[in-house]
This record gives structure tokens, C-alpha cells and sequence, in this order.
């Protein structure tokens, strides 16, 4: 099979907002362990020969804005080159630095985003922006339109009611765990994916390792009981592939101080295989 697509991969070793938040610490290793393993990937689509750029946040401070603000730039320099492009955390804060990127590197475009992820991610940055801000950032400063917004396997254990309150108001579609418990849930998620897709003209997809089980993935920041399975993780990711509006796909919170086995950092770098495995079939 000839190889087609070219795609670009941006780098954020950065943990400050899991600091931040009072998570485990250690997101910011896990670029390096995604890399580990996807350079060890050879398949009829060879992800390494079809990579065009590569770029990695070095420049930081310790002043967790700035270090959102350069990702974001690193965002935009990699989308302008490729569509696709993916993006590996470092904490989900950076799910922000996405999302304003696409954004500058597409003006006028109507950006939607799904969240795979346990949490809402929307807190509210005080006294200083976490892991768990970049959503709230994203609307509350228009980088995201919270009509294009779709919050997929939220867990209700682990989410303050106000957190459920301002989705709501703010009209953020959401989908439960527990609604989709007993469902067959990639089909879910394809019907999700494509309601939005017919409703914007890109798609940043967000994954949150710990949407994942932790039998699945104990290398987060917050591991969780339930969640999706690795197969399921997968086959959504392939179904991401295929659709044309995701043009973006960012992974964050692979953090291999936890990992066991390397079960995490695995799950991360075939699911974005499969991502552009599937990007590159479509194409």
C-alpha cells in the first residue's frame, strides 16, 4: 500500500497544571514513552516515513500560561504544515494549547471538540490554571464555541456538581459513563462524532488517558474503576481516522512513573497508529 498523508507530532513534557491540581505528577515523561514505542511500530503504513515534522516544547519558565501560550504556537506552526496533526501531553491543560492553535492556524473556521475523558476539565483557573482548565479556558476566552463542545464518557463520581452546572449552562453536550454503560459504546461514539462533524469544519479530538479503565491504563494522572476498554479506545480512534473534520488528535496524561508493564504508553501509541493508519486508508 502507498503511503499518502503526511502528518505532523508536537511534543509538551510538561506536568505543572497535574501540580497544579494535586494529581500524580509524571505526565511530563510521557512523550517520551509514546515515543519509545510508536518508533518501534512497522506496518503497511509506515506512521515514521509519512511523519513531516516533529517539534518539542523546550522553553519553559515555570509560569504555566506562558508554557500554554508556546504550545499553542507549536500547534499552529505543525497544523499549517499537516492536517493531521498530533499532539502527545503532558497534562491536559495543554487540550487548551490545541484547540487555540487549530484555531489560529484556521480563522473562520468552526472548530468542534470531543473530549474522551473521565473528567469535565472544566475548572475554573483559580488561584491557578490545572489540568483540569482547559475547557473552561477555551470557552471563557472564545477559543472554543461550547455549541461545537461534546464532554464523552464523564464519570459522575469524580465531578463537582458545579462542574455539571456550568456545562450545562453553557450548553456543552454531554454523555455520561453511566449512560452508555450497557450500550454498545463505539457506536455511540461514532453517532456523537458524526452529529458534530456535520456541524463544524474541523475537529480537534481530545483523548484523556483516563477515560481508559485502569485495569486498561494505570499510567494516568487519575486513574479510574471503569472506563473504556483498550479495544474500544482503539476502534474510536480508527473511526476518528476515517472521518475528514478530525484533523487534530491530542493525547495527554500518560504518565509512566504508574504504568505497569508499559500498558499505558502501548495503549497511546497504537491508538494513534490506528488514528493515522485509518486517516491514511481514507485518504
Amino acid at each position: 500500500m502507498v503511503s499518502r498523508i503526511k502528518w505532523s507530532l508536537v511534543y509538551l513534557p510538561d506536568d505543572l497544571g497535574v501540580f497544579h491540581v494535586g494529581g500524580k505528577t509524571g505526565a511530563r515523561f510521557g512523550p517520551e514513552a509514546f515515543d519509545r514505542f510508536l518508533r518501534k511500530f512497522r506496518g503497511k503504513f509506515d506512521v515514521l516515513e509519512t511523519l513531516a515534522h516533529q517539534t518539542t516544547l523546550t522553553e519553559k519558565n515555570g509560569k504555566i500560561r506562558d508554557h500554554l501560550d508556546r504550545a499553542a504556537s507549536l500547534v499552529t506552526q505543525a497544523y499549517l504544515k499537516t492536517r493531521p496533526t498530533v499532539v502527545v501531553g503532558g497534562g491536559h491543560d495543554f487540550g487548551y494549547s490545541v484547540l487555540k492553535g487549530v484555531t489560529q492556524a484556521a480563522p473562520g473556521k468552526k472548530i468542534g471538540c470531543l473530549n474522551l475523558d473521565a473528567h469535565f476539565d472544566l475548572r475554573k483557573p483559580a488561584p491557578e490554571i490545572t489540568s483540569g482548565s482547559p475547557f473552561y479556558i477555551a470557552i471563557e476566552e472564545g477559543v472554543l464555541d461550547p455549541a461545537l463542545f461534546t464532554e464523552f464518557g464523564i464519570q459522575s463520581h469524580c465531578n463537582a456538581a458545579p462542574l455539571w452546572e456550568y456545562a450545562d449552562s453553557k450548553g456543552v453536550r454531554t454523555i455520561p459513563f453511566d449512560q452508555v454503560r450497557d450500550e454498545d459504546r463505539v457506536a455511540r461514539f461514532r453517532k456523537e462524532l458524526n452529529d458534530l462533524a456535520g456541524r463544524c469544519d474541523e475537529i480537534v479530538l481530545s483523548l484523556d488517558l483516563d477515560c481508559v479503565a485502569q485495569a486498561y491504563a494505570p499510567g494516568v494522572s487519575a486513574p479510574q474503576a471503569e472506563g473504556f476498554t483498550s479495544d474500544e479506545l482503539i476502534q474510536m480512534c480508527e473511526i476518528a481516522g476515517h472521518e475528514p473534520k478530525v484533523t487534530a488528535l491530542g493525547i495527554f496524561e500518560l504518565n509512566p512513573i504508574y504504568d505497569i508493564e508499559d500498558r499505558t504508553a502501548r495503549l497511546a501509541a497504537t491508538s494513534a497508529f490506528h488514528f493515522l493508519e485509518t486517516k491514511n486508508q481514507s485518504t
